[in-house]
């Protein structure tokens, strides 16, 4: 096991800070888009512009990596990410954000890509959930350390979208120290997403759903919060407390998924999914507590469903696919993600706060039957 995260400990730490930047300038974007009176619809066509990026990247990508390398393709996925960040806090307006969403979004997906396949390339099948979470548990701390730096300076000002470039900055420097540790191999074999369907239907539909669940929570947890009128160190705990959910129940997942399989282990955390999803929906009409709370265990049960839908996938990829099946699976999380925002504005819009957290039990549902459907 040690010698497993050893292989990929530069991705793991330059994980961290490009999290860290990226938590940061979502729920900025989201917080800045409701102090400039955007319509609720609005802010999910700029939040989905973003996966709209990712999506396409992830078509590109098998060809980029074959081309640059996993290192570089990481180090100028990070530095592009930072000069768009930056680039938000001159262009304030719907179509100029929903255009840098989509450029930040495409620059970051490859960067998912060499840092996923990395990982998986190096990983044995019997390790491999838990050095996935590992990876997840590394992000989402460093996407509760970005709800914290919410509150350090003024969403209307340019000091936290300048701060937040420079913290995709620092990400680059990890990962250039690793050449040596990084896959070498040839371009890597195409491996379409009808393969990835037919080698692990339930790895792939999950996957999709976990991008659905994940965006809604990402893009709209702070725009749910501010229309309750929280206070922006309020919103900065409501979704920090989303992502320490995901930390903690993150590790169990993926041992637990090496443990007993992963399609039990999906069929559960779904069903968990469906009663917070419905918890939440009650404490809509809660207090503060209240809302708290649904929030933690709503991200304990959502955030870890990515690692273990791709491990159960990666379970049945030979290693000269594994840059071709990665970027299927990011370009699936991605497609799922553009539907996130875009499903939580119009529920948002027609049925207030409450359809928020409905949306996340209807994906939750639909993940939990993808279990029990497929074989």
């Amino acid at each position: 096991m040690r010698a497993a995260v050893a292989a990929v400990w530069a991705v793991i730490v330059t994980i961290f800070f490009v999290q860290t930047a990226n938590g940061w300038q979502t729920s900025l974007l989201s917080v800045r888009s409701v102090m400039e009176d955007f319509p609720a619809w609005t802010i999910g066509i700029v939040m989905a512009s973003y996966y709209v990026g990712y999506s396409s990247a992830s078509l590109a990508s098998r060809f980029v990596i074959g081309r640059l390398g996993h290192v570089d393709t990481m180090w100028l996925g990070a530095f592009v990410a930072a000069l768009v960040i930056v680039a938000h806090a001159f262009l304030v307006a719907p179509l100029s954000w929903a255009a840098l969403r989509f450029v930040s979004g495409f620059a970051l997906s490859s960067l998912y890509v060499g840092a996923e396949s990395w990982i998986h390339d190096r990983v044995a099948n019997v390790h491999r959930g838990r050095v996935f979470s590992i990876y997840m548990v590394v992000q989402l701390a460093a996407m509760t350390v970005a709800e914290f730096l919410l509150g350090i300076a003024s969403p209307r000002s340019t000091i936290p979208f300048v701060a937040a470039g420079v913290v995709f900055l620092i990400g680059i420097v990890p990962i250039l120290t690793a050449r040596s540790s990084a896959p070498h191999r040839a371009p890597p074999e195409p491996f379409g997403i009808v393969k990835l369907f037919r080698v692990s239907p339930l790895g792939a539909i999950a996957t999709v759903l976990a991008g659905v669940t994940w965006s809604i929570v990402f893009t709209f947890g702070p725009v749910y919060a501010q229309r309750h009128g929280f206070t922006i160190s309020q919103v900065s705990l409501f979704m920090a407390l989303t992502m320490i959910g995901g930390a903690i129940v993150q590790f169990p997942m993926g041992w637990l998924s090496d443990a007993i399989g992963r399609r039990v282990t999906i069929a559960l955390m779904s069903a968990g999914g469906i009663a917070v999803s419905l918890l939440g929906v009650w404490a809509d009409g809660q207090g503060l507590f209240a809302k708290y709370v649904a929030a933690l265990l709503a991200g304990g049960l959502i955030f870890p469903m990515y690692a273990v839908s791709t491990a159960h996938t990666n379970d049945s990829i030979e290693p000269r696919n594994r840059v071709s099946a990665a970027a299927g699976l990011v370009l699936l999380f991605g497609v799922g993600s553009i539907f996130g925002p875009l499903v939580s504005g119009g529920a948002v819009t027609a049925f207030g706060n409450p359809g928020f957290y409905a949306v996340l039990a209807i994906a939750s549902a639909l993940s939990l039957a993808a279990a029990a459907a497929t074989r």
